[in-house]
């Protein structure tokens, strides 16, 4: 059985003080896990709503219903309303090589840009307000702006744009950024909402995917001005990026980011991160995907209770994979790592 939900453990944690117990944290979990676990179908708001609580999450996390168009997968895991779509899990990645959309800057105007206006994009923030339980709260946010940004480019178009269309490029930018500000600043004035979340990839394992300078320059301003309309929210900024980020992390204190996730294993010691940030940064997630795919239970659990005792004393820490339940986790071994946070997880932390 698992705690009661209160989201002031999970807010709690993110300010980085000790709550009642440590919290599970996912930013997305796909469909087949959430369907397995429930025993039927995810196809809207409520079931996805009974599935978060009946897991123990302290909320529920969910974006505007609006994405992109000819950018993101059919599949994702980043929790922007999908119910009813067929997931193609096989044909759930993007070309790094091929062409985007908009190759030049004639392509900007034609592009169908969403529009943050469109009371539709929030129906289903406010549908799962009211459907809630006592305790839990609604986590949101946007999608990432240097993400869009390439995708819509093809990311080898604008590696070479970024020298020979700077201006194409920070067009771009300027477009995909001033959307996404706007869409959070609607967000934010949404019933129940108790943290904002934002995801970003901006590293592989071993670096980042372009030099700093180019998200200093066009990106972290952005990422600033979303930090700005969550502070005014009284809201804390949680950031999600995969790979290695170490050049970077200084910048992301600076805009405003209070919490880290998901700390990808093979690409950050975890314990390092929380030695030289831990006093500015809360840290989500961690626990090895490969293992919840590969492992056998006592193995996770033994993960989780490693994690917890090294991470969890004096708040700041929340169990959760890296980069999120992927439809191919073991479903004993995902009810492992929630079990063993229900286990071991209690403050004072003994282990």
């Amino acid at each position: 059985m698992f705690p009661q939900p209160d989201y002031h453990r999970f807010v709690d944690t993110i300010w980085r003080r000790e709550p009642d117990r440590v919290p599970i944290a996912e930013l997305g979990i796909d469909p087949p896990i959430k369907e397995k676990f429930l025993g039927k179908p995810v196809g809207d708001v409520a079931t996805d709503v009974e599935f978060w609580w009946r897991a123990g999450y302290d909320y529920m996390y969910l974006r505007p219903a609006y994405e992109f168009p000819h950018t993101m997968p059919a599949a994702t895991n980043t929790g922007r309303p999908r119910y009813g779509e067929k997931e193609e899990h096989d044909a759930s990645s993007i070309s790094m090589t091929g062409p985007g959309v908009i190759s030049r800057l004639e392509d900007l105007d034609a592009y169908p840009w969403p529009d943050p206006a469109n009371d539709d994009y929030y129906k289903p923030l406010r549908e799962a307000a009211r459907l809630l339980p006592e305790g839990m709260g609604l986590v949101s946010g946007v999608g990432g702006i240097f993400t869009r940004t390439w995708m819509l480019m093809g990311f080898e178009q604008f590696c070479f744009a970024l020298a020979e269309q700077p201006e194409l490029v920070a067009k771009i930018f300027q477009r995909v950024g001033s959307i996404q500000c706007e869409v959070l600043r609607r967000v934010v004035k949404e019933e129940r909402l108790v943290a904002i979340w934002c995801g970003d990839d901006l590293a592989y394992s071993d670096s980042t995917m372009v030099s700093p300078r180019v998200y200093r320059k066009y990106l972290f301003p952005f990422m600033e001005e979303l930090s700005a309309i969550a502070h005014g929210a009284g809201l804390p900024l949680i950031f999600h990026s995969d790979g290695k980020l170490w050049d970077v992390i200084p910048d992301l204190i600076a805009v405003g980011v209070n919490a880290l996730h998901p700390i990808e294993p093979k690409a950050m010691d975890i314990n390092e991160v929380k030695a030289r940030y831990g006093d500015k940064l809360a840290l989500i997630g961690n626990i090895d995907t490969n293992l919840l795919t590969l492992g056998t239970p006592d193995q996770v659990r033994e993960q989780v209770r490693q994690r917890i005792r090294d991470l969890a004393p004096g708040g700041g820490y929340a169990v959760g994979a890296n980069p999120g339940i992927s439809y191919y986790v073991r479903p004993e071994n995902y009810d492992a790592m929630r079990q063993a946070v229900f286990d071991f997880g209690e403050y004072p932390i003994r282990l």
